[in-house]
């Protein structure tokens, strides 16, 4: 009897349970019923606007931060896109979709994301106002398909081709100060882009670049301050103080394990007990012989920088100290197969016949110490691999530059594969808008109202961009249309005005064709919904 009543009070605590679950999820997903025809309208303007209103404050290099704390406890202080958009926890299918937007924009190219989801979300927004007049929405998609279109030839149209250093560095300079970094610091940071992206693609056979594989950034509190290597820094110090700080063209090993003396190496059979003190004496004289062993297959395989995953014994260390050799100890598996990409190295075992062959080279490889911790430099200047060292005293100013280095990266990636540019700071949004109004005069029929539309959502760039700097936004439009209609090239500039594109503020054309190209697709599928259904 007691058992069936646990059993009845067991299900209804997993059915009490399973009703908060579902309540938890439609809570999330902002839904109770399923949604149609009017209800789904005011839905879809609600849902984009807010995400619009989220991201526009966070755009550009003076837009706001934003405080996430998500479900459990992590808090991040941030204006990326990518990461606003996903620590949200809301599964409204609107902000789903514009979630899996951001995460296809940063998978494809690494930046222009905010930019992709504040015109999908204006496009929407843009389109329920058709739709409320009575356009229908296949209407309004073909417009916009139309407007993509000519959006795309008119990018083509107004970009140039980068030629000189400062065309190129103009651009990554306007990636990496749109994360709100300091000006001192994104240009020092766009410098050293420039320089490894550069330095790689000279020494790349085909010119094709990994940034996961060929670029590593490196994160560390203190400083500030920022530099690069062509070859591959460690956070570790050697083995021994009175090891040498620098060696001129190594001879370079890589050694797995530990270099240790384990019981078995001298009685695998384990049939010696130590009972006397000539058993004792023995066991010392025979370790002391493996380790001597150990030692001399290092030293004679020529080697004179020697990194090990494993711990190393003392003996050891005290053989290498009088050859002069360098040796680093408990490394990560990771660092030694990067050292192994860089030098040639192999990862080697002591058990193994340790061959000059099985080394690897660089230039040189120095130890330091900077802001409070040592280094090792692997200096390699013949290989596909840099390294990008960040210290700032503060963790949230860290992941900002880690994430100005991540889009300047990105950027450079894309201009070394297309060197077209198009006018930054809102610029090529702005001339694009005035001429797709243009050109739907040119257009018959209802879709000519969707083109413009297309054009007012793609005004909305420079406009949050004037916002964010405080200038009045009108009087910023007006002053923009005068230079366009002067034939000249305007943008927002950071000094809080509108000028010609001069001094140069450039983005790339590719990025920027892939951020109007998502955003258009995303809005057409969500203008293609006519019912939200909640699976019961």
């Amino acid at each position: 009897m007691n058992s069936a009543v646990n059993n009845i009070g067991q299900q209804q605590n997993n059915a009490d349970d399973m009703y908060q679950l579902m309540q938890n999820v439609y809570r999330k997903i902002g839904l109770k019923n399923d949604v149609e025809n009017k209800e789904l309208i005011d839905h879809l303007e609600k849902a984009s606007v807010e995400i619009k209103e989220l991201l526009s404050t966070s755009f550009g290099p003076w837009g706001l931060n934003k405080l996430i704390t998500n479900h459990v406890g992590d808090v991040y202080l941030t204006n990326d896109g990518k990461t606003i958009i996903k620590e949200m926890d809301v599964l409204h299918p609107i902000v789903t979709s514009l979630n899996d937007l951001s995460k296809s924009m940063d998978r494809s190219c690494g930046d222009g994301t905010k930019t992709a989801v504040i015109l999908a979300s204006s496009l929407i927004v843009n389109a329920v106002k058709l739709i409320k007049m009575g356009v229908h929405p296949t209407t309004i998609i073909k417009g916009y398909k139309i407007a993509l279109n000519k959006a795309y030839e008119l990018i083509e149209f107004n970009s140039i081709t980068a030629k000189s250093y400062d065309e190129t560095y103009a651009a990554i300079l306007s990636a990496s100060f749109a994360k709100g970094i300091e000006l001192d610091q994104a240009k020092k940071l766009s410098t050293m882009v420039v320089n490894v992206i550069e330095h790689l693609a000279t020494i790349s056979p085909d010119g094709y670049l990994d940034l996961d594989e060929n670029v590593k950034i490196m994160k560390k509190v203190g400083g500030p301050d920022i530099l690069h290597l062509n070859g591959v820094i460690l956070d570790e110090t050697p083995a021994r103080f009175d090891m040498p700080e620098s060696v001129s063209h190594p001879n370079i090993l890589i050694l797995n394990y530990d270099l240790k003396v384990k019981s078995e190496f001298i009685n695998s059979k384990r049939n010696i007990s130590m009972d006397s003190i000539e058993t004792a004496h023995m066991f010392n004289e025979e370790n002391k012989r493996i380790l001597d062993g150990f030692a001399d297959k290092i030293i004679n395989c020529n080697a004179n920088v020697v990194f090990c995953e494993g711990d190393v014994d003392s003996q050891i260390e005290s053989r290498l100290v009088e050859q002069n050799i360098l040796m680093f100890k408990k490394l990560k598996n990771k660092d030694l197969e990067n050292i192994s990409k860089a030098t040639g190295a192999q990862i080697m075992s002591i058990k193994d016949n340790l061959e000059p062959d099985h080394l690897g080279k660089a230039n040189d490889v120095e130890v330091t110490k900077k802001c409070g911790e040592h280094f090792a430099f692997i200096n390699v200047e013949n290989q596909m691999i840099s390294t990008i060292l960040i210290w700032e005293p503060f963790k949230y100013a860290l992941e900002k530059v880690e994430e100005a280095a991540d889009d300047a990266l990105n950027t450079a990636a894309f201009i070394l594969k297309n060197k077209k540019l198009v006018t930054g700071g809102g610029g090529i949004e702005f001339v694009l808008s005035q001429m797709l109004k243009n050109y739907a005069t040119t257009i018959k029929g209802k879709e000519q109202l969707a083109v413009i539309e297309y054009a007012n959502a793609l005004e909305e760039i420079p406009r949050i961009l004037a916002s964010n700097e405080g200038m009045n936004v009108i009087d910023s439009m007006v002053k923009m249309s005068n230079f366009y209609k002067k034939g000249l090239n305007p943008r927002i500039d950071t000094s809080r005005s509108v000028t010609e594109n001069n001094p140069l503020v450039y983005d790339s054309a590719s990025i920027k064709k892939l951020a109007v190209i998502s955003a258009t697709e995303t809005a057409t599928s969500v203008l293609r919904i006519d019912k939200i259904l909640l699976k019961k």
